[in-house]
């Protein structure tokens, strides 16, 4: 199984020590590490759609349940809580049908095509002769498949990337400006702070 866990790595003190000095009553201060939380959650709720968004825009995939389903290996997140300011993005989940991604049907001459990145050609799914094609079983499923051999069955299921290796790549792009985003939240946090509970005593 596949499994991606990103973490959004800060120096917890230092922002915190940041924040207090933000916040005008002790009721106030006392609540900056609720503070950072939010804004820690807040940034990876953002990231989290950032690479999601960049996983669409790079990769040709067809059935958008694979982004969005936890059980097909769409992000969650583990929020950041007061007592622990860590966020995890996580994606677990192993290869996915070809069909998660842009096919193109069989012919009487040609097999079964796949199309994973965006900016590549579809490609033909033949090995040894034995051309892919499309098919659907009699529980009512459709899928791409190979013959194992040169009998007519069995045959078997193409597969095609793990979702949590998509987010990968995306990742490496988003994380690029994760620092900016979590300064961005963490003043909307401190403001909102300020605007619910500066009165207080």
């Amino acid at each position: 199984m596949s499994d991606t866990q990103t973490i959004l790595q800060i120096d917890t003190q230092a922002e915190i020590e940041k924040i207090i000095r933000q916040l005008d009553t002790l009721p106030n201060k006392l609540k900056a590490p609720s503070v950072l939380a939010s804004a820690i959650n807040a940034t990876a709720n953002e990231m989290k759609k950032k690479i999601g968004q960049r996983a669409r825009k790079r990769y040709a995939i067809s059935d958008k349940k694979i982004l969005t389903k936890k059980d097909r290996g769409g992000m969650y997140l583990e929020r950041a809580t007061g007592s622990s300011s860590t966020a995890t993005l996580i994606s677990r989940g192993g290869m996915v049908e070809a069909m998660a991604y842009m096919t193109r049907k069989n012919t009487e001459t040609t097999a079964a095509m796949l199309k994973v990145l965006n900016e590549s050609a579809m490609t033909a799914l033949e090995v040894d002769g034995r051309k892919a094609f499309q098919t659907t079983f009699q529980s009512g499923h459709t899928a791409i498949v190979q013959r194992v051999g040169r009998s007519r069955l069995p045959v078997r299921s193409l597969m095609a990337p793990a979702v949590p290796m998509l987010y990968g790549k995306s990742y490496e792009e988003a994380e690029l400006d994760y620092y900016a985003i979590l300064q961005r939240h963490i003043q909307r946090e401190v403001e909102r702070a300020l605007g619910s509970f500066g009165n207080a005593a």
